[in-house]
């Protein structure tokens, strides 16, 4: 993708950001919690790309797998993910990776 086309696409997604804060607001209080689970999940993902993970990966998938893989930096997250799920294992439950590869 060239350069202009992803600074039109940033344009339109800084436009579009906060319309969509304030819908997923209201789905969480008045609508339906799927669509606003669904919206968090999205969100989720580009924070996940924002520090180099991969398209469409949650950061608790990435930091299970990561956990799966032995990654020291995923010993200190993982807790921290954890508690702000409010479900222990919570990222060893979303990891997709069952074995380290050699």
């Amino acid at each position: 993708m060239s350069r202009l086309k992803l600074l039109l696409l940033w344009l339109l997604c800084t436009l579009a950001s906060p319309v969509l804060c304030i819908a997923m607001l209201c789905q969480a209080a008045f609508g339906s919690t799927e669509r606003a689970l669904s919206m968090a999940v999205a969100q989720d993902e580009c924070g996940n790309a924002l520090f180099g993970g991969a398209r469409g990966e949650t950061i608790s998938t990435r930091t299970g797998n990561a956990l799966v893989e032995g990654k020291r930096w995923a010993k200190i997250v993982a807790p921290c993910i954890d508690f702000l799920m409010m479900q222990k294992g919570h990222c060893l439950a979303n990891a997709t990776v069952t074995t380290v590869p050699h």
